[in-house]
This record gives C-alpha cells, sequence and structure tokens, in this order.
C-alpha cells in the first residue's frame, strides 16, 4: 500500500492538490482512497460529491473519507478520557471542565492520522492520500511509544490484572482507580501508534509531498516542513510550486508579481535540490468539480505516475570507523546554534528550535554505542554529525542504519 502525505500553509492549494493527485492514481488503475482531517476544507466541495466520515465510492477506483478528528479521538481513547476526567471531577472540577482538560487536543489530529493505520490492516487500498499531514507537535506523539519504552508496556499489562484491587484503596488516595479498559486501552493505543509510526517511516511505502506558493511565508513554511519531516524520519520525495501566474498573462499590472514569482521559485529549487520540483500554474477559475481536478492532475504530473516515489532521502546514517561511530542526521535550513544533543541511556534526544518551538527526535542507538560517550555534535552542509568515541578506541569496523 502506498501513502502519500500532503502539506502547506493554508490557501496553498493542498487540498485541491491532494484530490487532484487521488483523482489521477485512481484513473491509473490503483484503488485510491482520499483522506482528509481538514476542519477547514472539504472533500464534498472539491470533488461536488457528497463525502461523510465514512468512505464513499465516488468512481471507479476512487473513494474519500472527510474524517471528523473528535468522532476519532472518542473512538481511540474514549475510555482512557473518561477516567482522566473523572480524576478533575473528584477534585471538585466541573464535569464539562474536566472532559475540555482531558481531551488533549494537540493529539486531536494524530487520532484522525490512525484511520491510516486501520485502513493499512484491512488491505483494501492500494494507495491513501491524505490532505493535511499532522504539524510538527502532532508528529512528537508518534515517538509516544518508544519513550514509555517496552519495560513501561510491560508493566502496564502486568498492571490490568491486578485493577480490581485498586479500588481498595481508592477512599484512601482520594481518586478514582483505574479499571481493566483503561490498561487494555492504554495498550492498544500504544501499539496502533507503533504500526502508524512504522508506517510513515517506511520510505518505501510512504512519502510527504510539500504545497507551497511562490511567495515568502509559503515557501518557508515549506522549508521548515521539510527540516521537521526529515528530523522525524519521514521522507519528503516532491516539492508542489502552485498558483503561478502564467506567462501569457501580459496585464503590466502582473508584471512585478510575475518577477518575484521567478525568483522565489528559484530560491526554491536551490534550496531544497535533490528533492525533485513540480509548477502548477494559477488557473482562471475554481479548482473543483472531476474535470477540473483532472486537468490540475495532468498538469502537475503529466505522463507520470503520480504514485511513483520521485525521491528517497536517508533521514539518518551511521558509520562505524577507527574507534568511533557518528550517526549524521540531514536537517536543512538550520544553523548551529538551533540544536541540543543529548545522551540519555540507548536514546540520542535531539531538540531543534525551529520558529514554531522545539521540534524533538528521539533516535535509539546501536548496542555498540553503550560502551562509548558522546564527543561531540557539528553541523556540516545540512547535515548534523554526532560523534560518539570510546576511549580506549576498540570499536568493531562496520557499517549500517540504526
Amino acid at each position: 500500500m502506498r501513502v502519500i502525505l500532503f502539506s502547506g500553509k493554508g490557501g496553498t492549494g493542498k487540498s485541491v492538490i491532494s484530490c487532484a493527485t487521488g483523482m489521477l492514481t485512481s484513473e491509473s488503475g490503483y484503488d485510491t482512497l482520499v483522506m482528509s482531517a481538514d476542519p477547514a476544507h472539504s472533500l464534498a466541495d472539491a470533488f461536488e460529491m457528497h463525502v461523510g466520515d465514512e468512505p464513499v465510492r465516488l468512481a471507479p477506483h476512487l473513494s474519500a473519507v472527510q474524517i471528523d478528528p473528535s468522532k476519532e479521538m472518542a473512538r481511540s481513547y474514549g475510555a482512557i478520557q473518561d477516567y482522566l476526567a473523572s480524576i478533575f471531577t473528584s477534585k471538585g472540577i466541573d464535569e464539562t471542565l474536566a472532559y475540555e482538560i482531558s481531551s488533549l487536543p494537540t493529539m486531536t489530529y494524530l487520532f484522525a492520522l490512525l484511520r491510516i493505520e486501520e485502513t493499512a490492516r484491512t488491505g483494501q487500498y492500494d494507495v491513501i492520500v491524505l490532505d493535511t499531514v499532522p504539524s510538527g507537535e502532532t508528529l512528537r506523539y508518534l515517538y509516544f511509544p518508544r519513550l514509555v519504552g517496552s519495560v513501561s508496556r510491560k508493566l502496564i499489562k502486568l498492571m490490568g490484572p491486578i485493577a480490581g484491587m485498586a479500588k481498595i484503596v481508592e477512599p484512601l488516595v482520594g481518586i478514582p482507580a483505574p479499571n481493566k479498559s483503561v490498561f487494555s486501552s492504554q495498550i492498544e493505543l500504544i501499539e496502533r501508534m507503533e504500526r502508524l509510526s512504522a508506517i510513515l517511516k517506511d520510505n518505501d511505502q510512504s512519502s510527504l509531498r510539500l504545497v507551497a506558493n511562490p511567495d515568502l511565508f509559503s515557501t518557508e513554511n515549506l522549508k521548515r516542513s521539510l527540516m521537521i519531516s526529515g528530523l522525524y524520519g519521514i521522507n519528503s520525495d516532491l516539492a508542489i510550486i502552485n498558483k503561478i501566474i502564467p506567462e501569457d498573462v501580459s496585464e503590466p499590472f502582473f508584471n512585478k508579481w510575475k518577477v518575484a514569482q521567478a525568483e522565489r521559485i528559484r530560491e526554491v529549487e536551490d534550496a531544497v535540490y535533490p528533492l525533485p520540483v513540480k509548477k502548477v500554474r494559477l488557473f482562471p477559475s475554481e479548482l473543483k468539480g472531476v474535470e477540473m481536478l483532472r486537468k490540475c492532475g495532468k498538469e502537475l504530473y503529466g505522463d507520470d505516475d503520480p504514485a511513483k516515489i520521485y525521491y528517497k532521502g536517508v533521514p539518518f546514517k551511521l558509520e562505524s570507523r577507527h574507534g568511533e561511530v557518528e550517526i549524521t542526521v540531514r536537517v536543512p535550513f538550520s544553523e548551529k546554534e538551533d540544536f541540543k544533543v543529548e545522551r540519555i541511556g540507548e536514546e540520542l534526544i535531539l531538540k531543534v528550535r525551529t520558529k514554531m518551538g522545539y521540534a524533538i527526535n528521539v533516535i535509539p542507538l546501536p548496542a555498540i554505542t553503550l560502551k562509548m560517550n558522546l564527543k561531540r555534535a557539528r553541523l556540516l552542509n545540512d547535515e548534523l554529525h554526532v560523534i560518539f568515541r570510546e576511549e580506549d578506541g576498540k570499536v568493531q569496523e562496520g557499517r549500517g542504519r540504526p
């Protein structure tokens, strides 16, 4: 199954590009599901057909679903939320407010993403196209299972059978005790998130496509998204510049705009190289309905297979040599002052400061580094090189990926 994610600032046209991509993959014979969790856009508006929160067939090989993140959250997180809300109400907090506090709003779109994991298990579709890839903040939660760790999961599983005994001490501690359904929901949620993380980080299966308009704010967001996706190990295979004023527009009013757009496009092409860049002109009318979506898709992809992987980069690599282990992480558009690198046990914690706050990645370290110390980190040509060294230099030669 192929998974294609689209990301971009509001107004760039990523929803239309997502739908146009789904149109073309379906017409190429792939059974395709177009998914959207973007509350500001509706697939029904783009396709001019009814699309609800369950998959509906729009054309041969083409289905669509407009995900309701709140419903997905209730379905995947309901038992845990009920328990957290009961804790807050036991402390005198109004029940309505208690549910608001326990709703974890920053995780809403993560629960929508879990529909990818659920759909993948059915094996019903060849291609999933997702409009609105999660923000860097939401991607952070994909590392929750790794942060919890296998020991914590085992502890939760052990505590489940004795959950009933907790009722005995409930009056003493003054808060409700979790029941078995809370523990089982926690385990199920962690395991689903692990499977989702594995799907999104499989570069042979999933990729991110970045959509921008040829203006400063949009292209800067594209570069930031490229950096964050690389940091989290998600492959970006294509950049798309949308709404370019056509060359045949000759009105003097647009001359400066055309020059500015051309300069911005060149900057993006230079900045994201070797990532391919495709361009789509500004159409004279709204892109809605099957025919207009097909026309947009044809202009974007030409004779290409829209489901192909246009580019595959390596988010991080490991090399062992001469008593050292070097981990290299690709982090474009960053300065050395933006980084904080820390080693905690068997994990490397990498923090990168962005305009939206810190993006955090947890990279598992190979066993060979257990007898080494973190020596230094340096930024060279958009790559962060982290060096581990053993004092006696006894490290086996080798090469691989963590």
